[in-house]
């Protein structure tokens, strides 16, 4: 095709595929178009999404606001009607200081994830109170959280806000 047709082709550069998920941005239509050149009849494509403008793409959910892309993560776990353990337990056999590493690991993972700092706080509220349950304790998170904030500043920049308010908004 980029001998043939390299405008078309170029529609299909910003296509990414991970095993059975795939995504097409910025593409004006053309993957839909031209997807039976590219994939057998046999495979059946199902478009999730019903709107151009909102799709979900590995953990991701991608929508566009105003021209921006805004992203910030997705579970879809977090629809099922029961509990899943996502996390260790503070009283598994891992040490007490990996327990909080990995919350903090996490709430990094969130923040490299997410565009806005609403949808970063209802993330990482969500993952507190699941690792409240799980056996945290508030001081050692508030220690943790810190620690995290102060060593990661470059990550956090970008909500262009002090550390003392997204701690506090963390685990308040």
């Amino acid at each position: 095709m980029k001998k043939t047709n390299n405008i078309l082709a170029r529609k299909f550069g910003n296509t990414f595929r991970f095993i059975d998920d795939l995504n097409a941005l910025n593409d004006g239509g053309e993957f839909q178009n031209h997807h039976l050149e590219i994939y057998p009849p046999e495979l059946v494509l199902k478009k999730e999404n019903n709107n151009n403008k909102l799709a979900t793409f590995l953990d991701l959910d991608i929508s566009i606001n105003g021209g921006k892309f805004i992203t910030k993560l997705y579970d879809k776990r977090d629809n099922f009607s029961f509990s899943i353990v996502r996390l260790p337990h503070k009283s598994s056999n891992s040490p007490s200081k990996m327990f909080y590493s990995t919350i903090a690991a996490e709430i990094m993972r969130i923040c490299k994830a997410t565009t806005l700092f609403g949808d970063f706080i209802i993330s990482v509220k969500a993952l507190i109170n699941r690792m409240h349950i799980q056996g945290a304790v508030k001081s050692s998170l508030t220690f943790v959280c810190m620690k995290m904030l102060n060593r990661h500043a470059l990550l956090f920049q970008k909500y262009s806000l002090r550390n003392k308010y997204i701690l506090d908004s963390i685990l308040n």
